[in-house]
């Protein structure tokens, strides 16, 4: 069957039948340990552009280390977990809140959580693998699994232990539709318009004295504890109808152009002056506001004269930077809003109200106490949830947090260590790190890694554990409501019972370096294998999985849990957007692949430099589709006129030429895939195959390795171009899997598999530089004699007597070093000082001179050269093979009778007759003015 494997639907069954992919991944059994760590995506039922650049990423190098000896890790992942698999389930079952989930009840709707997390992971499989994707799709590792669980335990005890887990009520950004705090790296940002509205706080003990504020969030304002002033800047007290109003001097004139009203400057000072001054809340008669005094405290930090007034409304409840000046400055910290986002009973009147639609009606209650100066509409970014898209509120709801404030600078250590590909993309990550925030771990959700926490109801003591061996009991599913069930008993007598959160779903592959290989429950193959030699994702995981992974690994190991990660962009439509199928914009792979081939995708996407978004360019394919032409026409003169043999003891120069480039290409190629520079190690390929290869070598060798030619350097091409072969498919294995199993089995005669081969040695002591740089001048040569023909009118197929090649003494080494090979390029019969008229041409290390016009022998070549090519087109045409002989009749030229000899041997003429042409094939040809007629017959 290794014979016939014609397409590559012939290869994929021929793997099938024989298990090549799963013996392949078990190669290497005893060979050093390379640990690749897949980053899991969710099974969504079908793979895009992007994860099959992904996958195909990921694969090169898989295979690249396979080869080279390595013992691969090579398991996929898939995230099981988190808002994303509820948000589906919600739509499915017609949910609409979480009271809907509490109502048909907590166990079915994590079965049906379960059900669609795992749906789509055999599909995605199959169509990872159809892409040349070899990992071990039997054996992912699944986030919801029981193990997995028990490594994410692992961790968060581990940072309970160190101190680094803690409760508490900050500022959080909570998405109303999940009801659920979402991470500062989950935010996305949107343009939205809203109600900008100007208030007056009267000044505690004044009469007519007043605070000017400016908000965007109205809705904030039941929460108000303080007013921030920038304690340098000149604040003034102006007269405005008949009150004081005291605001920044540099935000005055705006505001009174809006108002159109005339103003009074009473009084100039800094803004430190205001700080300590006491101020009412014009909505102080809500619950929440109860014994407030509101303060003016100092912030250089966050006042700005760019907009408002230059006094900020402060709600350390509802906003991060508020909740940093509030502590700093004793503020109390309200927030009358719940996870739903609707205003608590605190609120008062607008209790129960969405607190965005409660903003009208807070603004037309500050109108109604004289409160309000004046509002506007203004656009501008606002928060919403990555996951449902909701917009997003930020309030203050007790949470578990890790804290990676304490570990910040740990953090930005480790990641330096860390190889990064691109080298922009360490910097970028450590940019991040600089600005990192602690890490709410806990979400008021249901389909997640349950929190391993247990508190005592008689006493509040609280017990995390980390494994269920300390559990107690067994479990055959952790999820809830199965783990809520599970009481433990207190030193106290009291009952413990689980707090009902889960974990951060991005915790989940935080943990994957460890829970995915069942570590701490199995100590191998983690302790053999750890740490991850590289991780390979795209650039928005600098905020997603790195950013999680690095903060678990240091809490969990104090170390970084990569040795190099490697940072792709996204491939984006022809126009540079997004792909999106509301757009209408998306190119699957099996599109291209149905036009194309699997290999052809492969190759086209190997080929893009992954460090930035890239836009999908069809005609990029089109034009790949010639390598693959030039390719299969190499590996195809080989089978007609090549031979398996070993290298002899005699080699041309040009057969020592493109040995040394061969094994110089190997040496680049693995230098270059070792950098994770794979699209460079392509051109590298790409550029061996169709210059040196089809463009030189093999055109170089055609006449001697022709069927009826028998001069001793027969052996010595047909032996060069097996040996160039052979190292070549093997590096071509990585990226095209199909291809080089065909080329390899089918027309070099290997065994098994060519994925079972090792990599291709760089043989040092075959690799010559100085004639590897010669040949590039005689590039240029070449180049410079064929213009100086075009000048003459004299085809390449003609030979030339004498050429003439003047230049500087690199020029004059690489003539005498390789003159047989540049005769051969260059159609001519010798070199050296020309006399008689001739034409000149340059290049850039020198000139070339050829002669004018042809005479003599030369003639007589030339009109073979011509012959010989027409008859050999018209054999193609009649689909003969080359050791079919003809007969042959010719006429039409007085020199066709002294060309005999060499037209015949290169035709396969058995009977070549001057005289009436007349036979089932047939052509003619001018040659300087005379028409020539031919026919032949199948002998």
């Amino acid at each position: 069957m290794e014979n016939n494997l014609k397409t590559e639907e012939d290869v994929k069954s021929y793997w099938e039948e024989k298990g090549i992919p799963r013996r392949a991944l078990r190669l290497n059994e005893n060979g050093p340990k390379y640990y690749f760590l897949d980053g899991p995506p969710y099974a969504t039922g079908s793979i895009h552009m992007g994860t099959a650049w992904n996958k195909i990423l990921k694969d090169y190098y898989l295979r690249f280390w396979r080869m080279r000896g390595y013992n691969v890790w090579s398991q996929p992942g898939y995230d099981t977990h988190g808002l994303p698999t509820e948000i589906k389930v919600e739509k499915k079952l017609g949910i609409k809140n979480k009271q809907d989930i509490e109502k048909i009840g907590i166990d079915k709707f994590t079965s049906e959580c379960r059900e669609f997390a795992t749906k789509f992971i055999n599909a995605m499989n199959d169509q990872f693998a159809d892409l040349g994707v070899w990992m071990d799709w039997d054996n992912p590792y699944l986030t919801l699994k029981k193990e997995y669980i028990e490594g994410a335990w692992y961790t968060f005890k581990v940072a309970y232990d160190k101190g680094l887990l803690y409760k508490g009520k900050y500022p959080v950004h909570v998405c109303p539709h999940c009801q659920t705090v979402v991470a500062y790296n989950e935010i996305e940002y949107g343009k939205v318009e809203d109600t900008s509205i100007y208030v007056k706080f009267r000044v505690k003990g004044k009469d007519n004295e007043y605070l000017i504020i400016w908000t965007t969030t109205p809705w904030t304002l039941p929460a108000n504890t303080g007013v921030m002033v920038h304690p340098t800047e000149t604040y003034v007290k102006v007269e405005v109808a008949g009150e004081t109003w005291i605001l920044a001097k540099a935000r005055l004139q705006e505001l009174v152009d809006k108002l159109e009203a005339g103003y009074r400057i009473l009084e100039e000072f800094p803004g430190q002056e205001l700080v300590g001054v006491e101020y009412e809340n014009p909505l102080g008669d809500l619950p929440v506001q109860k014994g407030i005094v509101g303060r003016v405290v100092p912030s250089a930090q966050f006042v700005t004269m760019d907009t408002g007034t230059g006094l900020v409304h402060c709600a350390p409840g509802h906003g991060r930077e508020d909740y940093k000046v509030g502590k700093e400055n004793g503020l109390p910290q309200l927030a009358p809003v719940g996870l739903d986002g609707k205003f608590t009973s605190d609120a008062g009147k607008y209790s129960g109200m969405y607190v965005k639609d409660a903003d009208k009606l807070i603004i037309d209650d500050l109108r109604n106490k004289g409160a309000l100066v004046f509002e506007e509409k203004i656009t501008h970014d606002y928060p919403k949830c990555w996951r449902c898209g909701s917009p997003l509120i930020f309030t203050s709801v007790p949470q578990w947090f890790f804290a990676v404030s304490k570990i910040k600078d740990k953090l930005i250590e480790e990641a330096r260590k860390t190889k990064w590909y691109p080298n922009w993309s360490g910097r970028r990550f450590e940019d991040w790190l600089q600005g990192i925030e602690d890490w709410p771990i806990s979400r008021q959700r249901y389909w997640g890694i349950p929190v391993p926490m247990w508190v005592c109801e008689k006493c509040g003591k609280v017990k995390v554990i980390g494994s269920t061996g300390e559990l107690g009991v067994k479990l055959d599913d952790l999820h809830r409501p199965y783990i809520d069930n599970v009481k433990l008993k207190c030193e106290c007598g009291g009952d413990m019972k689980r707090v009902p959160e889960v974990l951060d779903v991005w915790f989940d592959s935080g943990v994957a370096a460890w829970a995915s290989l069942g570590y701490p429950e199995k100590e191998e193959p983690f302790k053999s294998m750890w740490p991850v030699d590289h991780v390979l994702e795209g650039l928005d995981q600098i905020r997603g999985w790195w950013n999680s992974s690095m903060i678990s690994s240091v809490i969990t190991f104090g170390r970084t849990p990569f040795n190099a990660v490697v940072n792709h962009g996204l491939i984006l439509d022809v126009h540079g957007i997004k792909m999106s199928k509301s757009k209408g914009n998306v190119v699957t792979p099996k599109e291209v692949v149905d036009q194309y081939s699997r290999d052809e995708l492969r190759f086209y996407l190997l080929s893009l430099d992954y460090g930035s978004d890239v836009s999908f360019d069809w005609n990029a394919l089109r034009e790949d589709k010639k390598f693959f032409t030039i390719l299969n026409n190499i590996y195809r003169f080989f089978d007609l006129y090549g031979s398996r043999l070993d290298l002899p003891d005699k080699l041309e120069p040009e057969d020592k030429w493109i040995i040394s480039r061969v094994n110089s290409l190997v040496k680049s190629v693995t230098s270059l895939s070792e950098e994770f520079k794979n699209y460079r190690a392509l051109k590298e390929i790409e550029r061996f195959v169709v210059d040196d290869l089809s463009r030189t070598y093999v055109k170089l060798i055609r006449d001697r390795t022709w069927p009826s030619y028998s001069g001793k350097d027969k052996i010595s091409a047909q032996a060069t171009l097996y040996y160039t072969l052979n190292k070549l498919v093997k590096l071509m294995a990585p990226i095209l899997p199909y291809t080089s199993e065909r080329l390899y089995l089918g027309v070099l005669g290997g065994e098994n598999s060519v994925h079972f081969q090792k990599w291709p040695e760089a043989e040092e002591k075959l690799i010559n530089k100085e004639l590897e740089d010669s040949m590039e001048i005689l590039h240029e040569v070449v180049d410079a004699v064929i213009n100086a023909r075009q000048e003459a009118g004299i085809k390449l197929r003609w030979p030339i007597g004498r050429v003439e090649v003047n230049g500087n003494e690199s020029v004059s080494k690489a003539v005498s070093l390789l003159e047989g090979t540049l005769l051969k390029m260059i159609n001519a019969k010798s070199t050296g000082p020309l006399t008689g008229e001739f034409v000149e041409a340059h290049f850039s290390k020198g000139t070339v001179r050829i002669p004018k016009s042809l005479s003599g022998e030369l003639v007589e070549e030339a009109l073979a050269s011509e012959l010989i090519r027409r008859i050999q087109e018209k054999r193609k045409k009649a689909n003969m093979s080359v050791d079919e002989k003809i007969t042959l009749r010719l006429s039409g030229h007085p020199l066709l009778k002294d060309i005999k000899d060499m037209v015949s041997s290169k035709v396969n003429a058995s009977d070549y007759v001057v005289g009436e042409p007349t036979g089932e094939f047939s052509g003619e040809l001018n040659f300087q003015g005379s028409k020539i007629k031919f026919a032949f017959d199948k002998m």
